[in-house]
């Protein structure tokens, strides 16, 4: 009986982490999205910034300053992207880790059932 006690509070922290993870998955998700839509809307105005350079004769002041921010902004969602992708495998593990604790809890429990007969 012992072990199934050590069992349950292992896969209550288990469950706790996993759910905090899972909470952080949603944040970066959240935060992705919203970034996301303010790349899309900074893109649409330096678009139309990019007339006014044009008709000034500015054409490679705005072009480097599109290539600039288009390279910052694929770095921010690329690091969006690995910390979604970290988050997703810490999870994965944890779940694999509530699995064993489960057929571990389950063996026990036939076992005690067998003893008991």
């Amino acid at each position: 009986m012992k072990q199934l006690e050590i069992l349950q509070k292992e896969e209550q922290q288990l469950q706790s982490k996993e759910e905090s993870i899972a909470n952080e998955e949603k944040q970066v998700r959240r935060i992705k999205e919203s970034y996301e839509q303010h790349l899309h809307e900074a893109r649409h105005f330096l678009d139309n910034l990019c007339y006014l350079f044009h008709k000034n004769e500015q054409g490679t002041f705005y072009q480097s300053l599109m290539d600039e921010y288009s390279q910052e902004s694929r770095k921010i969602l690329e690091h969006l992207e690995i910390d979604e992708t970290e988050l997703h495998d810490q999870k994965k593990r944890v779940l694999d880790q509530l699995e064993d604790i489960d057929y571990e809890k389950r063996k026990l429990l036939v076992e005690e059932d067998t003893n008991e007969c």
